[in-house]
């Protein structure tokens, strides 16, 4: 029996049908035709009769109540599936930025997957949706189940048979439908748990996406027949009060309460449609604005996730404009969409990407400033951001760079334009969920290329290399004795931080402090104070203060992380690195230390004793060899490292740096560059 059946028997009573004259003998007999065996027959002749006892008459039509009155199940199902048969073709959100692949369909309809970058082909075309072949070889994901039960494919089965009109995507998908609902009963408890096709996150994106919209394309097709496309509807709204039942948080909840509403409005003949539609509506509002940030960060703070939130929140918009329900949207809602954007584009990278922050992959700034620009209000900077800078107007501020206080990020930029020199600084808290352990860490781009790189943090696997790309050891900041850091709290700013952050036409300036523990055991050996200062347009110093915390001497070393197998020493400056990308662009990381202070290592694919050298590829790269570039000083009780970071162009001349004691002057491109070590926010000069 299902785990929120209660939910179900409760809801079907309230809106129970009195003249539903429809004997289970008669319901059994009409779904035999699609049913495996006598004991599936009876699920799908009770998922029939929730569905019928669900429905307001009226809305379906004379046909159908009179069926139910005479207790003429095949009269019922013909005439009910007639009216869902003849329903809008209006498209739904999720189509609109769903990529068709042909090659996906094809193999789908021959029962051949490929979930979170693993193939996998099913015997006989038959799936079996809770089978995991991480089990069997390669690290253990429990993701490949829950995301195999998205049933993303059936999206491109969808639109191979909208283009085609072939019915064997149409007989495919149909047998998967029902595989699906004859295997995946809801658990009573635990349908989060691994090996659940249950799971309220998975329910919540079926519903928004790949559901509704091959119901949607299927319904035209003669292979699909009139018991299946009711079973679907039945099973959709038991999904829906699952959710209902079961809601979670953070950015699943988001899902889920899109997934419902997007039920809701696209099916108002059910009973409860409006309640669900207002109950998941209520919850997603109060959510978007306990997580969104007073800057406009996910509270999550991963662009991938603030993107999932926005979609979200977009789709579920988008939807009730269609319906011409937006007037009943919680005052405010717009406003909060508004925040999120802006936030993504503070953050975008010369690329008009984001930076990869705690768990993300490589998101467009577009995925944010499309659909704003197609839902919001006009605004010059979707307009800036849709068309690369060639149109539009860049967000307006006292500089190009931004802090979003709240979420810790310091955007420090040299111009929106595309060659623009960027590092994105972070002296923020954990995040909510998906966290990392890298405070105070840097990510570094010139133009369209990163140059010192955060992966993402790779899979969601069981595996060393998962463990790794979470880790400080993954992330450009410092370990003490080998360890890295390692704090639980806080996960969210209580209030704005401080970070002193300066922005002038002349340079960029913040700071940041480590104060927790490092290792397993989080022993508080050190305490690590990070300064980044811009020198605009050229180039970037970044301070590392250590101070022993427990009175004793430790061994500090810094790390830089580059996605590439060549980077070479130079003579030129000592204990100087330079990467060899092959691109337009190289990163020098430049040492102000005297020569022999600290040791200089490149470290590419090390497993032993511990991983270092590693890209942890998140979606759009996979796990391969990088460099790790360590500086490490002998044990003390205190230690700074000074390092010069230069984007430099290929087969240019490199920058001329002395440094006078506490001066530092450089000359790079034809301009020259004074500034005081010792007082990184301000200068003489500076005024």
């Amino acid at each position: 029996m299902m785990g929120s059946e209660n939910a179900v028997r409760q809801a079907g009573s309230r809106g129970m049908n009195e003249v539903n004259m429809i004997r289970t003998g008669d319901l059994i007999r009409a779904v035999g035709s699609v049913a495996d065996g006598e004991k599936t027959a009876e699920k799908y002749a009770a998922h029939l009769r929730e569905l019928f006892d669900a429905l307001r008459e009226e809305a379906i039509g004379g046909d159908f109540s009179e069926a139910l009155a005479r207790g003429d199940a095949e009269k019922a199902v013909r005439s009910c599936a007639a009216h869902f048969r003849a329903g809008p073709d209006d498209a739904l959100p999720v189509a609109a930025q769903f990529r068709f692949d042909r090659n996906t369909a094809e193999r789908a309809v021959r029962g051949a997957v490929r979930v979170i970058g693993i193939d996998w082909e099913f015997p006989d075309r038959r799936i079996d949706y809770l089978f995991d072949p991480t089990a069997l070889r390669g690290a253990r994901n429990h993701e490949w189940l829950w995301q195999l039960n998205r049933h993303a494919f059936w999206l491109h089965m969808a639109e191979a048979y909208r283009e085609s009109g072939n019915e064997a995507c149409a007989s495919a998908f149909e047998r998967q439908l029902l595989d699906w609902i004859a295997q995946t009963d809801c658990p009573r408890e635990a349908w989060n748990a691994p090996g659940s096709a249950w799971r309220t996150i998975e329910c919540g994106i079926r519903l928004m996406g790949s559901w509704p919209i091959a119901l949607r394309v299927f319904r035209h097709a003669s292979a699909f027949s009139d018991v299946s496309l009711l079973l679907m509807l039945a099973s959709m709204r038991r999904q829906a009060l699952h959710l209902l039942a079961h809601p979670t948080r953070a950015n699943w909840l988001m899902m889920e309460c899109c997934g419902v509403f997007t039920f809701a409005a696209l099916y108002p003949e059910f009973r409860e449609a409006e309640a669900f539609a207002k109950t998941a509506c209520a919850r997603f509002f109060a959510e978007m604005e306990a997580q969104i940030l007073p800057d406009g960060m996910h509270n999550e703070l991963s662009p991938d996730y603030q993107s999932v939130v926005w979609n979200c929140a977009a789709n579920l918009y988008e939807i009730a404009r269609e319906k011409k329900t937006e007037s009943a949207l919680p005052s405010g809602f717009v406003r909060q969409m508004q925040k999120t954007v802006r936030a993504a584009v503070l953050l975008s990278t010369p690329a008009f990407t984001q930076p990869r922050t705690n768990d993300c992959y490589t998101v467009p700034t577009a995925n944010f400033t499309l659909r704003a620009a197609k839902l919001l209000p006009p605004s010059d900077e979707y307009d800036f951001v849709n068309s690369g800078g060639a149109a539009g107007r860049a967000p307006e501020g006292k500089t190009a760079s931004a802090f979003l206080p709240w979420a810790g990020f310091c955007v420090m930029r040299s111009g929106w334009d595309r060659d623009a020199a960027y590092l994105c600084f972070d002296v923020g808290p954990l995040g909510r969920a998906h966290m990392h352990q890298d405070k105070l860490n840097i990510n570094l781009y010139k133009g369209g290329e990163e140059l010192i790189f955060d992966d993402g943090g790779g899979q969601y696997e069981l595996s060393a290399a998962r463990e790794y790309g979470i880790s400080a050891y993954d992330h450009n900041t410092v370990l003490v004795d080998a360890m890295a850091q390692n704090r639980r709290e806080p996960l969210v700013s209580r209030e704005a931080i401080d970070a002193g952050w300066v922005s002038n036409e002349r340079f960029d300036y913040a700071r940041g402090s480590y104060e927790d523990g490092f290792g397993p055991d989080m022993a508080r050996l050190a305490v690590h104070t990070r300064q980044v200062r811009f020198e605009k347009p050229d180039f970037f110093i970044v301070r590392d203060d250590l101070s022993s915390a427990d009175g004793n001497a430790h061994e500090y070393e810094l790390l830089f992380h580059l996605n590439t197998l060549s980077v070479e020493r130079t003579d030129r400056y000592p204990g100087a690195v330079i990467s060899r990308f092959g691109r337009r662009e190289d990163i020098l990381i430049l040492p102000l230390t005297e020569d022999g202070e600290e040791e200089v290592t490149v470290v590419s694919g090390r497993t032993e004793p511990a991983l270092r050298g590693w890209y942890v590829g998140r979606n759009e790269e996979t796990l391969h060899r990088a460099a790790t570039v360590g500086r490490k000083c002998r044990p003390a009780a205190r230690h700074t490292f000074l390092t010069l970071l230069i984007p430099v162009r290929r087969d240019e001349a490199l920058p001329e740096v002395r440094r006078d004691g506490r001066m530092l002057r450089v000359r790079i491109a034809g301009r020259n560059h004074e500034t005081d070590l010792e007082n990184l926010p301000y200068t003489k000069r500076d005024c």
